[in-house]
């Protein structure tokens, strides 16, 4: 405990609380809500604008780790995407706020949730290569959980905190009309949020410093040793087919985490107020899924809890399907967060027992590299289907889009199944 209370650490944390206001407030609640409900732009809208920013990471991301480890300047660079992210977000509730066409809306709120969106998941890269230098190897598990465990209090925090500006309401009493009512209110309260809990760790953090040497790497030289590294797991063909199921189910999982809210107005017509009822009781579901998931991990395998949290999921989204009964989707809410918390705490261990212990820090790449790609492509079959089917019935279109996540998961359970851990591992076997 004295080790995460020590002022380094735990403002390294306090970024993840910070980070995860933005990502709830904004990813998953206000921003395809205020596309889809207040602009009455398609779901596709908010798949072409998630799709591209993960898009650009992607293509990006090789190149980002390779100048964060020779300029030297992880924390300058981090502040500077960090600041730009809360720029992008509170020009998005500047502009919403202002009476504007809506197409002009559409079109400049969509680059600036593209900008938004890449900055964050940029920025992740600086702040994940922070850790290496705050604590020794041994303990960076415990750093890195305690970091996760802030995250799911920053979410609900971000979520009870903004709500307000949108009800227009605190305890009952009204707010000026100038600060609260309506969706569009929301983004300045999260950008401020999200600058003022990242704001400890460019005080209280400090980089080792090293000697700055030029990128030695172009774009093309990163990605062909991403491609190299592709190649090489022809030699570990049990890492080569968890990426690949890893790629379907993360690709629907990605989905799910950014049309939930859309699904929850459109489908079950929750108000806002029950929407967030819904993110904080999932929320709490995958905080506690993620704790007892590692006891699960460390007593049956990574494997198998990974393939249980695939049933688990295939079986919630089934459930969804046949189901407009608003408890039964609250009871699914909390089984879903349970099952993504036991998905992220069960995959890397399940990497870790693939992989030599020489080739982690190489599959660990590729690892981050495929659910990028995974994010791009998700989101936009949503849209397509949504788009295509809604001329034969709203609720029709959104449960097969539903259905689609349900059978891309499966694909990944297929896939996952026929893994086969190797004899001698660095891992636990699976039993």
């Amino acid at each position: 405990m004295k080790l995460l209370l020590r002022k380094d650490v735990f403002s390294w944390a306090l970024y993840d609380f910070a980070n995860t206001i933005y990502s709830m407030n904004v990813v998953s609640l206000y921003f395809p809500l205020w596309i889809t409900s207040n602009l009455g732009g398609s779901d596709l809208v908010v798949s072409v604008a998630n799709s591209a920013s993960m898009l650009l990471v992607a293509l990006t991301l090789p190149v980002i780790g390779v100048f964060s480890d020779a300029l030297g300047n992880r924390k300058g660079y981090l502040f500077g995407f960090t600041l730009s992210c809360v720029i992008a977000v509170a020009l998005i509730g500047v502009l919403a706020s202002f009476s504007v066409p809506v197409s002009s809306a559409l079109l400049f709120g969509t680059v600036l949730y593209i900008v938004a969106n890449y900055l964050y998941n940029g920025g992740l890269v600086f702040y994940n290569s922070l850790l290496p230098g705050l604590v020794d190897w041994g303990r960076i598990g415990r750093v890195s959980g305690f970091g996760v465990s802030l995250g799911y209090l920053g979410s609900i925090f971000g979520m009870l905190f903004v709500m307000p500006f949108n009800t227009g309401t605190i305890f009952g009493y009204p707010l000026p009309a100038w600060l609260a009512g309506g969706r569009e209110k929301t983004f300045i309260p999260t950008a401020i949020l999200f600058l003022l809990f990242s704001l400890p760790i460019f005080i209280f953090v400090k980089e080792k410093r090293i000697k700055k040497t030029p990128p030695r790497e172009t774009v093309w030289s990163a990605f062909a040793k991403l491609c190299e590294t592709l190649k090489d797991t022809a030699g570990y063909p049990g890492i080569r087919r968890f990426l690949v199921a890893k790629f379907f189910y993360d690709d629907a999982i990605a989905t799910a985490i950014i049309f939930m809210a859309v699904y929850a107005e459109k489908v079950m017509g929750l108000p806002d107020r029950s929407k967030i009822a819904f993110f904080v009781v999932a929320t709490v579901g995958a905080a506690l899924g993620s704790l007892f998931g590692g006891i699960l991990v460390d007593s049956f395998s990574p494997k198998r809890v990974l393939r249980a949290s695939l049933v688990g999921w295939i079986l919630c989204l089934l459930v969804l399907v046949i189901s407009r009964d608003r408890f039964v989707f609250w009871i699914i809410g909390a089984f879903i967060g349970t099952f993504l918390g036991w998905t992220w705490t069960s995959a890397r261990p399940l990497l870790l027992e693939l992989s030599p212990p020489e080739t982690v820090a190489r599959f660990f790449g590729l690892y981050s590299f495929s659910g990028k790609l995974a994010a791009i492509l998700g989101p936009l079959i949503w849209g397509l289907i949504v788009k295509f089917l809604s001329p034969y019935g709203v609720l029709f279109a959104y449960r097969i889009a539903v259905l689609f996540l349900a059978l891309m998961i499966a694909v990944g359970l297929l896939i996952l199944d026929r893994l086969k851990l190797p004899k001698v591992s660095s891992g636990i076997a699976d039993k």
